[in-house]
């Protein structure tokens, strides 16, 4: 069994090789008759051989280069443009808190839950899944919290300012005092 996935692997691995060595080399690269001096195998080479595969090396070193460089180009533009797009484009709406939102959740009588419009009481039976009924205002008839409630101020109160004191009206005539 272990064979027979190794023979399997091993032709995947040859067959996924062979078209991009069918593909031949680079499209900026011209085989030349000296390439062959160039491979890997070729031990003994003079100056001049050594000196022009050095060459041969540094042209095909600076096309790839070329072509990363480009690629790199290539990319950051669409990334660029991708997120000017983004940046177009409205913010998503937030989904909004509702009831619905703790219906899952475990409350028990008198929780306290805040949604978009603002604090709801849980008044449901124990025991029971809760509905969206179950959810009253603070200052609900139903709602237990109903004598300690004060007005609802938002999710960021600001602090309230102590009333100042009011200025008297101007008079239009001067009034002199008398002792």
């Amino acid at each position: 069994m272990e064979r027979s996935l190794r023979i399997i692997a091993s032709l995947a691995l040859l067959c996924g090789t062979l078209p991009a060595r069918a593909a031949g080399p680079a499209p900026d690269a011209t085989p030349t008759a000296g390439d062959a001096l160039c491979e890997p195998g070729a031990f003994l080479l003079d100056e001049a051989q050594r000196a022009y595969c050095q060459e041969l090396w540094r042209q095909r070193i600076e096309a790839a280069r070329e072509r990363s460089r480009s690629l790199v180009r290539q990319a950051i533009e669409e990334s660029r443009l991708r997120r000017e797009h983004a940046a177009s484009l409205p913010p998503p709406p937030r989904a909004p808190v509702t009831v619905e939102t703790f219906l899952n959740g475990d409350l028990a009588y008198g929780d306290v839950v805040v949604t978009d419009k603002g604090p709801r009481v849980f008044v449901g039976e124990a025991g029971e899944p809760p509905r969206p009924e179950d959810f009253v205002a603070l200052d609900s008839a139903r709602s237990p919290h109903r004598g300690r409630v004060g007005s609802y101020d938002g999710a960021y109160p600001q602090p309230r300012r102590p009333p100042g004191v009011k200025p008297r009206p101007a008079t239009s005539s001067q009034q002199e005092r008398r002792p």
